[in-house]
């Protein structure tokens, strides 16, 4: 084998790695660096040989109070499901010695759901699902479930598990393991753990699948989260390979190919990133004008890929899928495409926002084969761009969007019996292998309200609405500045008024920057009464700062050429909008990026105090 494989049988080494890859090494842990996130693989000599035997049984007793891909709240009433979920933990070396507080709070979430009566047999309520009405919701998902049907390596498994909640967690783990579908481990259990973060986690396990002879697979992911709601947990998993579940089954495994993706793609630029400008258009810079419906976000897909064995696509289930999803099936059985909201948390799915499981009606609406079923094709463009869950919406920020797409196969002989694959489309990570990465994406959503008055550089004023390319501005430190793109939109969300001393009033989306005179660059959401703020006169204090509904159009523009860039310092691409000094397109992606991502390097003065000694303890371990 090409590279070093780590199999989950007793008395296995694992590894551990802060912020890093995980590489073996002795059986003591060795960390790296501390920040927010800690991983690594589970190690069964850790439960006795009873205990493994019981968490194999207890792991196929939850598994059988669910069905796949439909996630479970487990039931701590239950004694298999309090024991699975402490066992599951065991396996990552988390213990109640070296993490008191999680254990904690597994115990007394065991007491609340004795208290309300909870009986073995049946999962927990789920209590988050009532949390928010928003359609921008915690996600817990198998991202990648693989059994390496598209890698050139044999028997090579692979599975991704998925976290995100909105506003992120005080502490999130999450692990995922591969077996086959008797439960027979194929690899180890992989486990990251996250503090004061939660908005973005993931963690991929490998397989060996040549340890079986069943060519049906199993991949489940458990996960322990406290967040503003509460403590919670839940576990999924998920089935494919074969239909014939036994050993002996000769059927042959796939093989994929040419796997190909014509949306979304980095077209204008060639700059590395996917810019689509929802309800704007960037003239210049946008890769995909998209026009979404009130809040949603919509992104375009289209791609294809083959099949190289001797297989064809299930044109009979593929069909079914269709109908099935028209008529409102939902769930990650038909597949999904998620947005995650990197530096917010949480995410959505195609759109309906009146059921809390992803409809893909969408996405298998625009499946097509090609005559001879070796290639499945699917075109979400243009009219039929992939529309999100309503709340869901980014202003020129990055979102992760993730493509899990489910591919029925079968052999064109008597008999043969279908065999489930997929392949998943994901922004980039460094430590997760996909079967395709997209590049980093960004939505730009933000502007000025029509009749904004912009100063020309001959100190005449027009409304934003007749910006030009190529027309010259005001500036305070130059002459003038070429104006070098601009943006006509609509805005749903409520603007920001803001009325000086002098008289003067400006309407800006929630996310213009402004020049404050004691904070430098700010946005228009965390602006205040009383802020002095630059205006062609000089500085000038803030009387009045509030909300207000715009029906109308919103513009933006970009100033400054390369040559003229070059003699301004920081945060100059600036323009006069009604007398304010205001940050131009370019000032206001750096700020709304650094406004999502900028985070307290102490992680202990973010976390609350039950989780400190969590947290210390993890970082001491070894």
């Amino acid at each position: 084998m090409s590279r070093m494989r780590h199999l989950l049988v007793m008395g296995s080494t694992a590894c551990l790695a802060f912020l890093s890859g995980c590489s073996s090494g002795p059986r003591d842990e060795q960390a790296v660096d501390f920040g927010r996130t800690l991983q690594g693989l589970g190690d069964s000599s850790r439960l006795s040989k009873a205990e493994w035997t019981t968490y194999l049984s207890d792991e196929r007793y939850v598994q059988g109070l669910t069905k796949p891909d439909v996630r479970i709240r487990l039931n701590m009433a239950d004694p298999a499901q309090y024991r699975f979920a402490r066992s599951r933990l065991k396996l990552a070396g988390k213990t109640a010695e070296n993490s008191p507080y999680l254990f904690e709070a597994i115990e007394q979430r065991r007491r609340d759901h004795v208290a309300k009566g909870y009986k073995a047999g049946h999962a927990a309520e789920d209590e988050l699902a009532s949390a928010t009405t928003s359609s921008i919701r915690e996600i817990h998902a198998l991202e990648m479930s693989s059994s390496g049907d598209y890698t050139p390596e044999p028997n090579d498994g692979r599975a991704t598990a998925i976290s995100t909640y909105p506003g992120g967690s005080y502490y999130t783990y999450t692990d995922t393991t591969f077996s086959d579908v008797s439960g027979y481990p194929l690899g180890d259990l992989a486990w990251v753990e996250h503090f004061d973060s939660g908005k973005n986690v993931a963690v991929s396990a490998l397989a060996d699948l040549s340890r079986t002879s069943i060519k049906r697979y199993r991949v489940s992911t458990y996960k322990a989260e406290d967040t503003v709601n509460g403590f919670t947990d839940s576990f999924q998993f998920t089935e494919f390979g074969s239909e014939v579940g036994t050993a002996g089954n000769n059927q042959e495994r796939p093989m994929l190919s040419g796997l190909t993706v014509q949306a979304p793609k980095d077209l204008v630029l060639n700059d590395g990133v996917i810019s689509v400008c929802l309800n704007r258009t960037w003239t210049g810079d946008c890769d995909y004008n998209l026009t979404g419906i009130g809040y949603a976000v919509k992104l375009p897909l289209k791609g294809q890929v083959s099949v190289s064995s001797n297989h064809i696509f299930d044109e009979a289930t593929i069909n079914r899928y269709k109908a099935e999803t028209l008529a409102g099936g939902t769930g990650d059985r038909y597949g999904f495409l998620k947005l995650i909201l990197t530096n917010d948390g949480g995410g959505c799915d195609l759109t309906d926002s009146n059921v809390r499981e992803a409809k893909m009606s969408q996405f298998w609406s625009r499946v097509s084969l090609s005559t001879n079923k070796k290639t499945f094709y699917w075109d979400l463009t243009d009219t039929y761009a992939a529309l999100f869950d309503d709340d869901c919406r980014q202003m020129q920020d990055e979102v992760k969007l993730t493509a899990k797409i489910i591919l029925p196969l079968v052999e064109p002989v008597a008999d043969s019996k279908p065999y489930q694959s997929s392949v998943t489309l994901s922004t980039a990570r460094p430590d997760i292998r996909l079967d395709y990465t997209f590049p980093k994406i960004t939505v730009t959503n933000s502007c000025l309200a029509e009749g904004t008055q912009i100063e020309l550089a001959e100190g005449s004023a027009t409304p934003i609405e007749s910006v030009k390319i190529g027309d010259k501005v005001n500036h305070p430190e130059r002459p003038a500045l070429t104006v070098m793109d601009t943006a006509v939109g609509v805005e749903t969300v409520p603007m920001v008024r803001i009325r000086s001393e002098a008289g003067h009033s400006l309407l800006m989306t929630e996310m213009h920057p402004i020049q404050v005179m004691a904070r430098g660059m700010v946005q228009a959401r965390f602006l205040k009464q009383g802020d002095v703020v630059l205006t062609r006169k000089g500085p000038s204090k803030l009387v009045e700062v509030r909300r207000e509904p715009f029906a109308g159009k919103v513009y933006n523009v970009k100033v400054g050429s390369d040559a003229e860039k070059l003699a301004l310092g920081a945060d100059q691409t600036t323009v006069y909008a009604n007398g304010f000094l205001v940050g131009d397109g370019q000032i206001q992606r750096k700020y709304e990026t650094l406004a999502m991502t900028q985070k307290d390097g102490n992680v202990l003065a973010k976390l609350p105090r039950k989780w400190h000694r969590d947290y210390v303890m993890a970082a001491k371990r070894r």
